[in-house]
């Protein structure tokens, strides 16, 4: 019998690799048969790997594809006819209208199409990250702040794979000193994910709202003693023996000692809330970063993300991203801004960081 339900799950499976072929051909008139012809043994593999879904839900995931493929093939025909276009017209702009439907028309389908089935919550999770980019948001990576990974195709993929088929979970501590908002964006998004676990939250504050956060989403903590941390064994004895392979920074505000950094090289992530080198340092941090800015009457701030070296706000930088200063900001609208765009993109690089090491 179970060898029936796979053979069945198979054939509907590659039925539904031959709709979706025929529906980005019925949109954009390439056959890309070739393709699919090597694309399909794979592709249905992995794809139930990287989402993380079980079989009713991604069978319902790849209802929900099929219909939204032939709404859009077929409102797509109808909006062709309807400005008069015919296969006289002139090829780019058939080209240029099915791009856009395919671009814009098919992504709002596809939410109408997950809603009625119940899948609204999966399907939103990326549109918002394609929302993000369709807006037009500004990135500012420099040559030297380019991920490592970005020297060869393979290591592209994965900056751009969501989700790793790693055999052995990547296990972080997530330091903080205060109320946490960060680490609760981590915990949050590597909540179920295939191969990096936040093992363990540390605070240098036994009072922190940090530690409350570690209680609610019943991960372990660690009460970090100033002697101890900067004069004794740092603490790695802990770390190492529920075998913690890197130390994410959100809000710690102590300076990181050297035999912390040895014994983790490479393996030390920080996020800064300014576009360093520019308002970095010791006493750099909070308010007084954006009082600074402000100060300087800067037309632009943004974030940091970085590795930790035995220097503050030093590392290399592995990433920023910038946002405009207004004449009407004040260092708490700043800091808003600032913490948005932590929340937003500090899990996600922290994941790529993370995945490019692991595969080299």
């Amino acid at each position: 019998m179970l060898q029936r339900f796979s053979i069945s799950t198979y054939k509907f499976l590659s039925c539904f690799c031959k709709l979706i072929k025929l529906h980005i051909q019925n949109i954009l008139h390439i056959d890309i048969s070739f393709f699919f012809m090597i694309l399909q043994p794979i592709m249905l593999k992995r794809l139930q790997k990287k989402w993380g879904v079980g079989g009713s839900q991604f069978i319902l995931i790849l209802c929900v594809f099929a219909i939204t493929g032939t709404s859009t093939a077929w409102i797509t025909k109808v909006i062709t006819a309807w400005v008069g276009f015919t296969d006289e017209t002139f090829w780019l702009w058939r080209l240029l209208l099915r791009l856009a439907m395919l671009i814009f028309g098919y992504q709002a389908i596809l939410l109408i199409v997950a809603f009625l089935f119940g899948q609204f919550p999966f399907f939103w999770r990326y549109e918002k990250k394609i929302l993000a980019w369709l807006s037009g948001r500004r990135f500012r990576v420099s040559e030297n702040q380019r991920f490592q990974s970005q020297t060869s195709l393979s290591a592209v993929a994965d900056l751009k794979a969501h989700r790793r088929d790693i055999s052995q979970m990547v296990r972080v501590a997530v330091f903080a000193s205060g109320a946490g908002s960060n680490a609760q964006k981590i915990i949050d998004y590597f909540q179920k994910h295939l191969n990096i676990q936040v093992a363990l939250i540390a605070s240098n504050k036994a009072g922190a709202g940090v530690l409350d956060i570690a209680k609610k989403e019943n991960i372990p903590s660690l009460i970090i003693e100033k002697e101890r941390f900067f004069r004794g064994d740092s603490y790695i004895n802990e770390l190492k023996a529920i075998d913690i392979q890197w130390i994410i920074l959100a809000g710690f505000l102590w300076k990181v000692p050297v035999s912390l950094i040895k014994a983790f090289p490479g393996s030390i992530l920080n996020i800064h809330p300014a576009l360093l080198p520019k308002y970095g340092g010791k006493g750099m941090y909070g308010h007084f970063v954006h009082e600074a800015v402000i100060a300087a009457k800067e037309k632009e701030s943004g974030i940091t993300i970085h590795y930790v070296d035995e220097q503050f706000d030093h590392g290399k930088p592995v990433f920023q991203v910038t946002c405009p200063v207004t004449e009407k900001d004040t260092p708490e609208t700043l800091a808003k801004k600032i913490l948005l765009l932590e929340h937003k993109h500090y899990p996600e690089v922290i994941e790529r960081v993370i995945n490019t090491n692991v595969e080299r």
